[in-house]
């Protein structure tokens, strides 16, 4: 088990964008030193072949209902904008719809992604409903990028009613590009099975140093294909600030590993939930440069301290539990309360599953999850800080 441990992440951590474009992360060139934060001028790439360029940094809109931050990332030179009508209930879309009027930049020269998560018994009027009710919101005649959003297992690219939708909508100019969205532990296969399918020009996904050994030649793969692709979560976990003095120096990790994915030709952009104007600034000084030596360090110090502490959502620990916990979600919802500061969604999504799924049992189990989790993580302990974390207080 430790042996799979080591030669997954030594693959992930060298490979990921260091294959691709020359860069490894562990004793490889790096830029020279740069302390300063003082903003660059944005640069824009290709995303695949759908003629779109989008900003080397897109505006991540995931739970942000601030009309003026999107003016200021439009200000900044960003052109792509990242939603969903599933979050804030359309809200999310409203203050993008808003601030994009308002700004009274010329629509084509900007790029909007939004998308819903597939549903098994979808119809094709349901899902153009959803269309018509994000077009609505964010007050637009078309969609430059469609995503299906959420996707776990391959067979949920291929719910037909779902694409018979797409392609009504293509033809009526309300869509002009299909994605694929996802960031569980199966998104290496749902990869695979995107670019077999031959529907999906998009991919907008999860995509650090931690997870996925296989990342790197899939998105080469994906270019070869066509395929653009736009990723986020590049912060391996956001778990920066149980590092002592990682940023020491004047050194940002956020920008390092926005830096560092960006080395990778076949990523166009990256996503980045922009939630007030520092951050902003941070992310945008991040473009049109390669890591530099300090940087890449501090990533590799990350890595080494992260390697048994950080879930993967890969499910492997499922299969032993003898209760039915779903940890692959429990672990995520925990991860969006300690760490990215959503504690309400947390909660509220944890209260969704069924009482089988959460970890309510863990605290008087053996905790045979521990020793199946392939990373040597100790799940049962996590499982049940997680619970603590979570659940409402009952009356």
């Amino acid at each position: 088990m430790a042996a799979h441990r080591d030669d997954t992440d030594r693959r992930t951590f060298l490979q990921i964008a260091a294959a691709a474009s020359g860069l490894a992360v562990m004793g490889c060139p790096a830029s020279p030193e740069r302390t300063d934060a003082a903003p660059r001028e944005m640069q824009y790439r290709p995303l695949g072949r759908t003629g779109l360029k989008v900003s080397e940094i897109a505006f991540g809109a995931h739970g942000v209902d601030n009309p003026p931050l999107a003016r200021a990332a439009l200000d900044a030179g960003i052109n792509t904008f990242c939603s969903s009508g599933q979050y804030l209930d359309g809200r999310e879309e409203e203050a993008l719809g808003q601030a994009l009027r308002e700004s009274g930049r010329p629509r084509e020269g900007l790029v909007l992604f939004t998308g819903n998560e597939v549903r098994p018994n979808a119809s094709p009027r349901s899902v153009l409903d959803d269309i018509d009710a994000s077009l609505r919101r964010l007050g637009t005649d078309y969609i430059d990028v469609y995503y299906a959003a959420m996707i776990r297992f391959p067979s949920e690219l291929r719910v037909e009613p779902f694409h018979e939708a797409i392609q009504e909508a293509k033809r009526a100019g309300k869509v002009r590009h299909l994605g694929m969205s996802g960031h569980h532990g199966t998104m290496q296969e749902c990869m695979n099975a995107a670019i077999d399918d031959g529907r999906f020009e998009v991919f907008f996904i999860k995509y650090d140093f931690l997870s996925y050994p296989d990342q790197a030649g899939i998105l080469r793969r994906a270019a070869e294909r066509g395929i653009g692709t736009v990723v986020f979560k590049t912060n391996a976990g956001n778990r920066q600030n149980e590092i002592a003095d990682l940023e020491a120096g004047g050194l940002s990790f956020r920008q390092a590993t926005v830096k560092w994915a960006l080395t990778n030709p076949d990523v166009a952009s990256v996503a980045v939930t922009i939630t007030n104007y520092g951050l902003l600034r941070e992310v945008a000084a991040a473009v049109g440069s390669q890591p530099t030596a300090p940087e890449l360090g501090m990533l590799r110090r990350y890595r080494e301290q992260m390697l048994d502490k950080v879930c993967r959502f890969c499910g492997t620990c499922e299969a032993e539990c003898p209760h039915g916990v779903a940890v692959a979600d429990v672990m995520r919802y925990a991860m969006y309360f300690r760490y990215y500061g959503r504690e309400k969604e947390a909660m509220r999504l944890y209260g969704e599953l069924p009482r089988r799924g959460t970890a309510a049992a863990c605290a008087g189990c053996r905790g045979a999850c521990d020793g199946a989790c392939p990373f040597g993580r100790g799940v049962r302990a996590d499982l049940v800080e997680a619970h603590r974390l979570l659940r409402f207080p009952q009356a």
